[in-house]
């Protein structure tokens, strides 16, 4: 699951005109079953070339298939019986930085291996040595504390938001408070030391229980990140940071929820979901969690959260009233979407420095809309297949999504409040040329629907695509960084920087020469190249203001192709 998906809440109801044609149905039976016979091979080495014995590999496909392998003595490996798709594969070993294959640092966007039948696909790595934090968790009085969990945070962009991130292997302080976080490439940390909740605590609780519920403690002992120290850790380096718990005093936010029609949302589900600070082990293939709280509100529609440290975070309350899984068990099918109550959900942001009251939430009904895929005018080619139409609310977290059956071009879809709708899966030949709602342009922007009258919602796709092929080129002699720069094009104006922004694009140049496609028309954009980005930096407003002084300006008209030769801009 990822940072804010509602992993509860079933959003593709229904699918309409869904059967295949009388010539799918002949393509179906005329399929040619896939042979398995793929397969993945390469070395994994240390900065030095050395051999890494017994590095864990671990290839997934897109589709969710996953294979385990571990290097031989040589530090060789291979992955057989694989299908033809898109992989990605991913390296470990202790007391080394974990990467995925294509990544040539940590926290870089992880590249994609295509398999085709029969083809060994070479896939090499070399793995950078990995540094550790280690201290000891003591109370006031210096007594160690024992079961306090210690995590090393690092500052990132998060789907558009700057915040702390787990990184590294999370630890447990053992009965003489002392802990080790391993496995951090060089870098500046926050360590934050979470103490026990009082109710899972045996005998006496652990001094810092009365944070209540897991709020975390940040190195050298605030819960005030403001006031958190960071910690450098160099290459293969080990650094020190004991930290002290300290009786920090946390807060409340309380309210009210009200339905649509003004009565109390008895049993209604209060989640606080922090903004800037994400939980988790740090690894990668697990993904990470914001720091969240919750509540359900009493008969009268009231709620209390306590034990919330100081930060930003986002308030979501959620009607429990609505049908959450839509399959009628007497008739044994389906509930078709006009017949599903719309999901009441209401979301508000919070800032939280000392106690929070008098809050109102008032949930929004939402509303069924009937989704059609469309071409452009003047467009001839049949549409893409496995197009995926997302959801996501006005706090930016990601609903769910839907994915259109290609032959009818059209599903139902409960949008909840204000919510995004965008586009995924198009071909790079393919791009989203407007989200029309009953013709109103919805675009790039939050809407909502609230008719109990079901609407329509147009996504009009179009071939003819904009984008920008050329060349990078080096400034300084550093032809190997040119040769596998990350070419970063965004939008002239700010305004079209907010997440997930079409307006944004990346790719990695391949000996030099590099393409970006899919790019809106009629807007005026810079590019820049790179040496290096980390994923999710390019939604980081305050980097893109520094590039954009280095970047070349050009402008993109429908179907416009045009040529650019950028020197590579040093990190």
């Amino acid at each position: 699951m990822t940072r804010a998906t509602l992993g509860l809440i079933v959003f593709a109801l229904a699918m309409v005109d869904a059967r295949p044609s009388v010539a799918g149905q002949a393509g179906q039976d005329a399929r040619v079953i896939d042979p398995l016979t793929a397969s993945i091979s390469g070395r994994v080495t240390t900065e030095t070339g050395a051999p890494l014995r017994r590095a864990e590999i671990r290839a997934t496909s897109n589709g969710g298939l996953t294979r385990f392998t571990t290097t031989d003595t040589d530090g060789r490996y291979l992955v057989r019986d694989l299908p033809a798709g898109t992989f990605t594969v991913h390296v470990s070993k202790s007391g080394f930085v974990p990467l995925y294959v294509g990544q040539r640092r940590p926290f870089e966007r992880r590249t994609t291996l295509q398999l085709t039948p029969g083809v060994r696909v070479a896939a090499n790595i070399q793995l950078p040595r990995a540094g550790a934090i280690t201290g000891r968790i003591v109370d006031r009085a210096g007594e160690p504390v024992m079961g306090v969990r210690v995590q090393a945070l690092r500052r990132r962009m998060v789907e558009g938001l700057r915040g702390l991130q787990a990184t590294g292997a999370a630890d447990t302080t053992d009965d003489q408070g002392s802990y080790r976080v391993y496995g951090l490439p060089p870098g500046e940390y926050y360590v934050a030391a979470t103490p026990r909740r009082a109710e899972d605590t045996p005998g006496r609780p652990a001094v810092g229980t009365i944070l209540g519920r897991g709020t975390p403690i940040y190195y050298p002992g605030t819960a005030n990140r403001d006031e958190a120290q960071r910690v450098t850790v160099d290459v293969s380096g080990e650094a020190r940071a004991d930290l002290q718990l300290t009786e920090v005093r946390t807060s409340r936010v309380s309210g009210i929820v009200l339905q649509s029609n003004g009565t109390p949302a008895a049993g209604a589900m209060l989640t606080l979901l922090s903004r800037d600070v994400s939980v988790g082990n740090g690894d990668t293939l697990d993904g990470v969690m914001p720091l969240q709280l919750g509540d359900d509100a009493d008969a009268d529609g009231r709620f209390e959260i306590v034990g919330v440290p100081p930060g930003s975070f986002t308030l979501r309350a959620q009607a429990r009233r609505q049908i959450l899984v839509p399959f009628d068990t007497v008739n044994q099918r389906f509930v078709a979407p006009q017949d599903v109550p719309p999901i009441e959900m209401a979301v508000i942001p919070v800032n939280v420095d000392g106690d929070v009251g008098g809050l109102t939430l008032t949930t929004s009904p939402g509303g069924n809309v009937e989704i059609v895929l469309v071409p452009d005018q003047g467009v001839t080619s049949p549409l893409p297949a496995n197009v995926r139409v997302t959801v996501r609310m006005g706090d930016r977290s990601e609903l769910g999504l839907m994915a259109m059956d290609h032959n009818s071009g059209k599903g139902m879809l409960t949008l909840p409040s204000a919510a995004r709708v965008g586009v995924e899966g198009l071909p790079e030949n393919w791009a989203l040329k407007s989200i029309l709602l009953d013709n109103e342009d919805v675009t790039d922007r939050l809407f909502e629907v609230r008719d109990k009258q079901p609407k329509t919602l147009r996504v009009v796709l179009t071939d003819r695509i904009a984008g920008v092929v050329g060349s990078v080129g080096s400034s300084f002699g550093d032809s190997a960084n040119a040769a596998q720069a990350v070419v970063l094009v965004f939008a002239e104006d700010e305004k079209r920087w907010g997440y997930p922004s079409r307006f944004i694009r990346t790719a990695r140049s391949d000996r030099g020469r590099f393409e970006v496609t899919g790019l809106p028309p009629n807007e005026d954009y810079r590019a820049v190249a790179v040496d290096y980005l980390e994923d999710g930096e390019e939604y980081d407003p305050d980097f893109l203001k520094r590039m954009r002084q280095r970047a070349t300006r050009f402008s993109l008209r429908e179907g416009e192709q045009i040529a650019l030769d950028l020197r590579l801009a040093l990190r």
